[in-house]
């Protein structure tokens, strides 16, 4: 064995060692990687030794180290295509830690500048879905869109069937996030008939189904909505993507918004409720439950306690406002039907509500004519119109007149004709 083979030898020993603590263990992966050897043997070792370094540093959540690797070593020695996995792979383990999409973001624009030197547009083109993906995550909806807009005409200059069912979907999304629904439901379109012509993956197809799911319930057709979860749910839940809570949260969602109460207990004492339990089901339940009562005061309640399970979702946030909107309005009537005049500040203590939230309300329900009424704004006050009944005997009495005339008229046209 040569010196160098021997150097290298001792190094790898020395990772090997499962005393070595995580500084000494850097050390010597970092040894390694500066090795200057150019055989398969020792770049397999480095290949392994840059993976293991990413999950030490995301162990010591250190995430913005790997992309320091990134960008300072030159990955000698490794192919364009190896260097573009490993560095792949570096993203995939920043991914797994919390609150670092924007480090993903910056690591995935650095690759794709990378592939575009190297001219691998593969590569390149699964990143700027990636890329596309994140910014979705970030609400950066049109930013998103632009991506998507300069690689689908190159993907389909190429056939990339599976591409282009990716770029599809993600286009539904951020179109959706957009609330652009009819190209969110074009794009959706195109990704089931390119999921038609190709084998799709069963997570892709699960996120079709989801995807399917959220937008129907978007039109407030909930039991189509519940049809589409129920599938991505089933297939989420069977390859153990953690997306399966989210799915099922949604199944409940649909439940809930059809005031199918019985339904969300049967879901949550269920195998799958059971399986899932936690914070976010408890905050669906408890949704449920002052839904079921028809109670602003305990729904605003159950809103505060788990603001950041139902916030942290833009699908639930939009639906859970529509229903707070619903609620809101139910309890107005029920508030204001005894009288014909009654106080702003009244209506705000029964119903423990900001006055801004109030009168807000009060006139969207006047303009829309649901209340039969006007807002004194001098004396802060809501004056309700009595309700007048429309008689129809005027009307009625007209008709006859016209019908009587009309067979007087014909009476006469038979005497001329004699």
């Amino acid at each position: 064995m040569t010196t160098l083979g021997q150097e290298f030898q001792t190094i790898l020993q020395e990772i090997d060692n499962a005393r070595l603590d995580a500084s000494n263990l850097e050390i010597a992966l970092m040894k390694l990687l500066r090795f200057d050897s150019k055989s398969e043997e020792h770049l397999k070792h480095k290949e392994s030794a840059y993976n293991k370094l990413s999950q030490l540093y995301c162990k010591q959540s250190k995430p913005q180290m790997i992309f320091e690797i990134m960008k300072s070593h030159d990955f000698s020695g490794f192919n364009q295509t190896r260097a573009a996995k490993i560095m792949r792979q570096m993203i995939d383990q920043v991914a797994q830690l919390e609150n670092t999409i924007d480090l993903q973001v910056d690591m995935c624009q650095f690759l794709i500048d990378q592939c575009a030197r190297d001219k691998k547009n593969y590569l390149k083109h699964k990143m700027q879905i990636r890329l596309a993906t994140l910014y979705n995550e970030q609400e950066k909806f049109t930013q998103g869109i632009e991506i998507i807009d300069k690689i689908v005409g190159e993907v389909r200059k190429a056939d990339d069937k599976h591409l282009l069912l990716e770029i599809y979907l993600i286009e539904s999304k951020l179109h959706f996030g957009q609330t652009n629904l009819a190209k969110a439901k074009a794009s959706l379109t195109a990704a089931r008939a390119c999921s038609n012509t190709i084998y799709c993956p069963p997570h892709v197809q699960a996120e079709i189904d989801m995807m399917a799911g959220v937008l129907y319930a978007e039109e407030r057709d909930y039991r189509t909505s519940y049809s589409y979860f129920y599938e991505a749910f089933e297939a989420f839940n069977n390859l153990e993507d953690k997306r399966a809570l989210g799915t099922l949260k949604y199944m409940l969602l649909c439940k809930i918004m059809i005031g199918a109460t019985d339904e969300v207990k049967q879901i949550l004492t269920g195998k799958h409720g059971l399986k899932y339990a936690g914070r976010h089901l408890e905050a669906m339940k408890a949704i449920s439950n002052s839904n079921q009562k028809k109670s602003l005061i305990e729904f605003t309640k159950v809103l505060d306690e788990f603001k950041e399970e139902i916030e942290g979702d833009k699908v639930i946030r939009l639906h859970i406002k529509q229903l707070y909107e619903v609620l809101l309005e139910m309890n107005l009537f029920q508030v204001i039907q005894p009288y014909s005049k009654v106080q702003i500040d009244y209506i705000t203590q029964r119903m423990q509500i900001d006055v801004e939230i109030i009168q807000r309300k009060l006139s969207e329900l006047i303009l829309d004519k649901k209340i039969d009424g006007t807002l004194d704004q001098g004396n802060d006050c809501l004056i309700l119109f009595d309700t007048v009944k429309h008689d129809n005997l005027y009307q009625h009495s007209l008709n006859l007149i016209n019908n009587l005339n009309g067979v007087v008229d014909k009476l006469f046209d038979r005497v001329k004709v004699k």
